[in-house]
């Protein structure tokens, strides 16, 4: 197999929001699943029992369930969702102003020969 160098010298900002946006949706999803799965797990182990009666010998009449974990969760996961596809185009035109600069990343790509 042959070896050929090729520099990256430019990134699309709009490949780069695409890209950046389809991989925090699928963060976001992976997130809401792990956060569940947890969930679970504390609720098996009894923990959420304890802290709803520690909420209440204090005072608090707010009771942790699932449905207010997931909505915390997801507003969370949201913003860094968000976040992330915003930086991305901004990344790739920070990145596009220095390898004007200085030339680019430098790749080595394999070809295979038939």
């Amino acid at each position: 197999m042959a070896e050929r160098p090729v520099a990256v010298t430019h990134i699309s900002p709009l490949s780069a929001f695409k890209v950046a946006l389809a991989m925090s949706l699928i963060g976001l999803v992976a997130w809401l699943i792990a956060v569940t799965i947890l969930y679970i797990g504390m609720e098996v182990a009894g923990i959420w029992d304890a802290a709803n009666s520690l909420f209440a010998d204090v005072g608090g009449t707010q009771a942790v369930g699932f449905g207010l974990v997931i909505s915390i969760a997801a507003l969370m996961g949201a913003i860094v969702a968000v976040l992330m596809a915003v930086l991305a185009p901004l990344a790739a035109v920070v990145y596009n102003g220095i390898a004007s600069l200085f030339g680019g990343m430098l790749l080595h790509v394999e070809i295979e020969e038939p």
